[in-house]
């Protein structure tokens, strides 16, 4: 932790990343930013579906022209096509991922924060300073800061060049747009075609939807299995990326150079978001250089349980065969999952405390071990 004494000395603070997570921490801190964003326009290309629960309204009020759709309802769909849907207490956002982060963008700038793109980030040296080396369309340039946070995403370039990007693995994601008629306020999920995830449809609009798929392997071929079973044909703006997984023992800070979001890991293991706890992470980094507390320790105080909670579960349901997710969407059925929002997930574990859930996990727990 840079040492900081009783009168106030302003620091220089470099954020490699435009995304919400480095966003969001640049308006959350005192000191003086600068994001620095590899491609010429925040936002594109995007590789994320956009979905947003009730949490962010936790973290920032967001303008109606970023969202593209409110969702009421979640249908669960098993392989053998049999479901369970339940409505939501608190709707949840579809939003345009690159207007949304433009609206971050747009905020941290009020703040102060300078921006500056088509900066792509190659290394770093200390000399004092942070010496932090980008790639631009006039050459290479050089910056220095007291402090670099690396905001840039799960192959993070700051982690790598700081020997903190180890033990790391990715899903990889695919989405396209397609053209499909549906109920526009439900959030569809497929589960058992894919070994390690599960696929996705989230409408746009009532003629429009995103339908993706993730997983560490063979993900085009998971794709077109969903792609069949929905009958796609037209398929446009091709969406693809990695997804980091939750790795509890990941070191995310040393000698003043600090990850946040999906460059530290920091994603639900069960779902692959990560946009709420990037933003988390965020304004807890920002807390902790803004009143001197140790980064590392603060965000596990706060993020660590719920991200372990859904890291338990993705390791249990990797185990299920098509059967057992037949059962699995069989069971719960048994149960209201209205209240339970994945961005909290320990708050309401009351609500699983069922004989019908009980007695499916007990029959399956040999599958965890």
């Amino acid at each position: 932790m840079l040492f900081k004494c009783s009168v106030y000395i302003n620091i220089m603070i470099n954020v490699v990343g435009a995304g919400p997570a480095g966003s969001f921490f640049s308006l959350n801190a005192k000191d003086s930013v600068r994001i620095f964003e590899e491609h010429k326009e925040v936002g594109k290309p995007v590789a994320c579906t956009g979905i947003l629960t009730s949490a962010i309204t936790d973290l920032i009020k967001i303008d109606e022209s970023v969202i593209a759709n409110k969702i009421k309802r979640v249908r669960l769909i098993a392989p053998n096509d049999d479901y369970y849907e339940f409505k939501l207490k608190t709707e949840e956002l579809i939003v345009y991922r690159d207007k949304f982060d433009k609206f971050l963008i747009e905020k941290a700038l009020d703040n102060g924060t300078e921006l500056y793109k088509h900066h792509r980030f190659l290394n770093f040296n200390k000399n004092g300073k942070i010496i932090s080396e980008f790639e631009t369309d006039k050459g290479e340039k050089r910056f220095s800061s007291d402090i670099l946070v690396g905001a840039d995403g799960p192959v993070s370039k700051v982690a790598q060049a700081s020997g903190l990007y180890v033990n790391r693995k990715n899903w990889v994601g695919k989405q396209y747009t397609a053209n499909l008629s549906m109920e526009k306020d439900v959030f569809y999920v497929y589960f058992g075609n894919v070994p390690d995830f599960f696929g996705w449809v989230v409408p746009e609009s009532d003629s429009k939807a995103r339908v993706g798929v993730a997983s560490e392997k063979n993900v085009s071929t998971y794709f077109d299995l969903l792609k069949k079973k929905l009958k796609l044909k037209n398929l446009d703006e091709c969406q693809a990326g990695p997804i980091p997984m939750y790795n509890p023992e990941n070191i995310t800070s040393k000698d003043n150079v600090y990850l946040i979001g999906d460059a530290a890991g920091q994603v639900k293991s069960t779902t692959g978001g990560g946009i709420v706890y990037g933003m988390r992470a965020g304004k807890i980094l920002a807390d902790c250089l803004n009143n001197n507390l140790d980064y590392e320790k603060e965000w596990r105080k706060e993020l660590n349980k719920d991200l372990m909670f859904h890291l338990r579960i993705r390791k249990f349901l990797n185990k299920f065969n098509e059967n057992d997710y037949n059962d699995f969407i069989k069971v719960l059925k048994t149960i209201d999952l209205g209240n339970f929002n994945r961005d909290y997930p320990l708050r309401n574990l009351g609500m699983f405390i069922k004989p019908s859930l009980i007695g499916f996990f007990l029959r399956n727990f040999y599958k965890a071990i």
